[in-house]
């Protein structure tokens, strides 16, 4: 992702005129996030180069929105410079929090009632948790499967289908 492809979804989200140069559309950007009390937020930050980050610095600095950068631990790398040269850009972090590999049971347990609120029983819960193995994104995956299953089959989620779509996922 380039600084002009960063802009042009900006400007999309915040439906603002997405023409004219990186000055332009920033520009445009920050007058629409100027005391909106909105947060930025990037996923996958680790693969921005210099050049988009630089840009997303400086529509925090004019505009005072929060900005939110999550990624691999690569990212602190990116934002700090091979020789520490982006002294201007990581002095705007506020902190770095490792998420680590797993969420905990409780976390897993209401994002899977969040989604899916027709699952009743905490077995199901559970099965969902081990095969997950509290990884965020296996959830989804798991979610979405049984889910489909379900729709598909016409019975609701059991223990035993979370079983059966285990087999089916890469580990």
């Amino acid at each position: 992702y380039t600084a002009r492809v960063i802009l042009e979804e900006l400007c999309n989200r915040l439906g603002v005129n997405r023409r004219g140069n990186l000055h332009e559309m920033s520009e445009a950007c920050i007058t629409a996030l100027r005391g909106s009390g909105r947060i930025i937020l990037v996923d996958e930050a680790e693969n921005l180069p210099y050049r988009a980050l630089e840009t997303l610095r400086r529509i925090h600095d004019k505009s005072g929105v929060g900005i939110v950068l999550a990624g691999m631990p690569r990212l602190i790398l990116n934002l700090k410079g091979k020789r520490g040269e982006y002294k201007q850009l990581y002095s705007r972090v506020g902190f770095a929090l490792p998420m680590g590999d797993s969420l905990p049971e409780a976390d897993i347990q209401e994002i899977a009632r969040s989604l899916l609120p027709e699952i009743e029983g905490d077995d199901i819960r559970q099965a969902l948790f081990t095969a997950c193995k509290g990884n965020a994104r296996r959830l989804f995956k798991y979610l979405r499967g049984v889910s489909r299953a379900s729709q598909l089959s016409g019975q609701p989620v059991d223990v035993g289908m979370i079983n059966e779509f285990s087999k089916m996922l890469i580990n």
